[in-house]
């Protein structure tokens, strides 16, 4: 068993926010949440566009479909925009009560966060990663496990508390090697 204490500062506690934010935002998926929706507002634009250039309809329904349409694109941006700012204010809210000191201990079964007696478990397939210093612990749903690569004394160190946490989490920490070429 492992285990460390550590404490985010203000500034490592608004980094952790705004990934959380930027990952919760697109927690719907990228194509679907926001991708689709813009091509759906340009093939319609186009359809409208085509069908009053050509004369099938009149000129009017063309501008009336296009400002329609337009006006539903405008509408989904400012609900998309107002999702992306809750998002945000909720994960700065969550990274601000992570600034209290904590305990952390990896064991078999997974990380274990005190006082919070928080548990993310292998077993719920956890995702791994390491940025700007700042080590995330993704749990399918949820806030994730954040502590600062400090914690661990030094970069070996932290190389080394990631590396046994990947293998314990089961995640590929290389990449797969081709044999076929012979």
């Amino acid at each position: 068993m492992t285990a460390f204490e550590y404490e985010l500062t203000e500034e490592e506690a608004k980094v952790a926010g705004a990934r959380a934010a930027w990952r919760a935002s697109l927690a719907g998926g990228l194509l679907a949440q926001h991708l689709a929706p813009l091509a759906a507002f340009m093939l319609a634009v186009a359809f409208a566009a085509i069908l009053g250039w050509t004369g099938l309809v009149s000129r009017r329904a063309a501008e009336i479909a296009l400002i329609a349409s337009a006006a539903a694109y405008m509408i989904y941006r400012l609900w998309t925009r107002r999702r992306f700012l809750t998002a945000r204010r909720a994960a700065l809210a969550w990274a601000e009560a992570q600034r209290a000191p904590s305990r952390m201990r990896l064991d078999e079964q997974g990380f274990h966060l005190e006082p919070s007696a928080r548990e993310w478990l292998f077993a719920e397939g956890l995702e791994i990663e390491k940025v700007a210093d700042l080590v995330y612990v993704w749990p399918r749903r949820g806030w994730p496990l954040v502590w600062p690569t400090r914690a661990h004394g030094g970069d070996s160190e932290a190389e080394a508390f990631l590396a046994l946490a990947r293998r314990r989490a089961g995640v590929r920490t290389e990449a797969p090697v081709d044999d076929d070429d012979d």
